[in-house]
């Protein structure tokens, strides 16, 4: 896998090289490393890179990032969109940004484990106050335990208890006060009409199925998908997240999803 960091932009993780179009891009929650995507992106045997937005030099304001986001991919010619907690809502913006401009580069959204907004999400403000005067390896590891239902195996353990130490605490307490800011809920009927996967966590102590069902309700043609998992449902269940990703590449409709295995 391999790690490219260009001049002035978002750094790009690649994750998994194949011939199949379109790319997956994927967005990680705050804090979380990009390699939480790895395994179902490989499962799925679809291209895919994974951007790292809290690591360039900003602003990190979810707007802004979206905008960078739309520059990173200007490149491909097809996307699909996956989005992770607070990449959720990065991969709505930039959706309809693509959208605005005109663009057919968006050909899916996979958005999980978050919600058009933090209505109900009880404790950002807890942890913005961690981030700036506990920042320290106790806390990642709380944060990590807060975000699996299960810890993951290594080498992926390291890399998530690892992650934080990359980043600058003002980039997280930035964004996480603009996604506090943001309600994308009134905006969500101008997303391009495209295939949309909304997966929720069973066991999500960050996101209730009420934020995931608002979400997928929210917009034209979305199917709802919940698992047996915490808030990080493409690591946990990695197989079951890449039939999600393979479905919504290839446009199938909602029931040939609900009858893959371990979806539910």
């Amino acid at each position: 896998m391999k790690h490219v960091v260009p001049m002035n932009k978002i750094p790009e993780v690649t994750l998994n090289e194949a011939a199949t179009a379109p790319t997956l891009v994927c967005l990680p929650g705050a804090m979380c490393s990009p390699q939480v995507f790895a395994e179902a992106a490989k499962r799925s045997d679809l291209p895919a890179i994974a951007l790292a937005w809290l690591e360039d030099d900003g602003p990190h304001d979810l707007l802004s990032v979206a905008a960078r986001v739309s520059a990173a991919i200007s490149h491909l010619p097809a996307v699909i969109l996956v989005g992770h907690s607070v990449g959720t809502p990065i991969a709505i913006l930039t959706a309809l940004h693509e959208a605005r401009i005109g663009s057919p580069r968006i050909q899916g959204l996979v958005l999980s484990n978050s919600g058009a907004n933090t209505h109900g999400h009880g404790d950002i403000a807890g942890l913005i106050s961690r981030i700036q005067n506990q920042w320290n390896q106790e806390f990642w590891d709380t944060f990590v335990a807060r975000c699996f239902r299960t810890l993951p195996a290594s080498p992926l353990l390291e890399q998530v208890r690892a992650y934080p130490s990359r980043l600058r605490q003002q980039a997280i307490v930035e964004a996480l006060l603009s996604q506090q800011a943001t309600d994308l809920a009134p905006c969500l009927h101008a997303l391009p009409r495209v295939p949309v996967a909304v997966v929720h966590g069973r066991h999500d102590p960050a996101r209730t199925l009420a934020h995931a069902q608002e979400l997928a309700g929210g917009i034209a043609g979305a199917t709802l998908h919940v698992m047996d998992t915490g808030h990080t449902s493409c690591a946990e269940d990695p197989e079951a997240f890449s039939v999600v990703l393979r479905v919504i590449a290839l446009g199938q409709p909602a029931g040939s999803l609900l009858a893959a295995p371990s979806v539910r």
